[in-house]
């Protein structure tokens, strides 16, 4: 696998985001349009090395903290919601591949370029066969596929007899004659994540390229805490609320932008004000909107200082975990009414197909009602942890208070 280039490397992810938040705004339209990020967005990304940026130092990365990933991420957004989203997971599961065995990495990364997409859910399966599996299964929502060299899916390991042995991951060729993607994302926001569907027919995979959770758990124990970098030590169970939470971040601020430099401009017909700026009322709604904004990423960062502070010393309990789904999902829910709030300030021209608010509107409150992301599940998580009851949570089995890290 290739190293980044030294020049791109040493620059901040973020700022290489903001530079390239016009071309994404330019190609927003044909984005939604395709319901795929163009491709001119991606070889941008590309050539900025952003897809890189989370890898570890051994594969030629820089090691950035999780909080750089998710600010860089809200900044696309403030393009294109949908192409930041794609670009999210590409990079993020990317980055994950990355950081695997050298066996692994030999066999996915062949030039270096690769990408890698995903989708976790244990729905397909894995049946034993010659020199490894024969995978099966046919996966929805799959973020970024269209422009992913490998799917990273989720499978039931199933022994001779068919009965379920473990599960895990299996990696899924994109170009191969047995793995197809399947026009199926038709939705009205977040169009340009291009979040299809991957089909697998009886695709041979080999050994290597099938990752069996009891062999992960095992060989995590094994490894000697010299050897591990910062995202070694990252707990799984936030890191996709998260990466998803980020794209969010950014079309909320967005929205907020544009209102804001309308607000002046915009006269409030009927109403003695010469403009919204000038109404007490615009302006209160206004800074109730950018206080839920704020607010939103308050949450996200004790989210994140957690798992890049707390964790980097020692692995993160059920409680904290718990509380980081609470915060991510309560996050969710002060965008939507920010984005809510936005819209009734910008009145029904906002709705206009030619209007930058509506799509992303549209894109936040897709975004925003994301399962993983569920408000009220996630505080009732919550509270089931300060009560020290039972988690509600497939993901987590202990959350109480007292919880030894898991």
């Amino acid at each position: 696998m290739s190293p980044n280039p030294p020049s791109l490397a040493a620059q901040d992810p973020v700022e290489l985001a903001r530079a390239l938040v016009s071309l994404l705004v330019e190609q927003a339209d044909s984005a939604e349009k395709g319901r795929r990020a163009t491709d001119a967005s991606i070889e941008a990304l590309r050539s900025a090395g952003l897809f890189q940026m989370m890898f570890p130092r051994r594969s030629g990365g820089v090691g950035h903290k999780l909080i750089t990933q998710i600010e860089t991420i809200a900044t696309l957004a403030h393009g294109c919601p949908g192409t930041a989203w794609a670009f999210g997971l590409l990079a993020g599961v990317t980055a994950s591949a990355a950081s695997m065995s050298p066996e692994i990495k030999h066999l996915v990364f062949r030039t270096g370029d690769e990408l890698v997409c995903s989708v976790a859910g244990p729905i397909g399966t894995a049946r034993p066969s010659e020199g490894g599996y024969t995978v099966d299964g046919a996966w929805g929502y799959a973020s970024g596929c269209m422009h992913a060299t490998w799917a990273l899916n989720g499978v039931r390991i199933l022994d001779e007899s068919g009965q379920q042995v473990d599960a895990g991951f299996a990696f899924l060729p994109l170009s191969g004659p047995d793995v197809t993607i399947e026009d199926t994302w038709h939705m009205s926001g977040l169009c340009a994540s291009g979040s299809h569907t991957v089909v697998a027919r009886s695709a041979l995979v080999p050994e290597t390229l099938v990752l069996r959770f009891s062999q992960l758990r095992a060989a995590a124990g094994r490894a000697p805490a010299s050897a591990l970098e910062p995202r070694d030590r990252w707990p799984v169970e936030p890191l996709f609320p998260l990466g998803v939470l980020a794209p969010m971040l950014g079309a909320a601020s967005a929205m907020q932008d544009l209102v804001q430099a309308n607000m002046p401009k915009r006269p409030a017909i009927g109403w003695k004000y010469a403009n919204q700026a000038e109404s007490q009322t615009f302006v209160g709604q206004f800074g109730e909107a950018a206080l839920e904004i704020d607010s939103a990423w308050l949450h996200v960062r004790r989210a994140v200082a957690a798992i890049d502070e707390t964790a980097q010393t020692r692995a993160l309990n059920g409680f904290e975990k718990a509380q980081i789904q609470a915060d991510c999902g309560y996050a969710m829910r002060q965008l939507r009414r920010a984005g809510e709030r936005l819209m009734e300030i910008a009145g029904p021209g906002a709705f206009a197909l030619s209007s930058p608010l509506q799509r992303l509107w549209r894109d936040l409150s897709v975004g925003t009602r994301h399962t993983a992301l569920n408000t009220m599940l996630s505080s009732e998580l919550y509270g089931r942890a300060l009560l020290k009851q039972d988690s509600n949570l497939a993901l987590l089995s202990d959350i109480r208070p007292s919880a030894q890290p898991a």
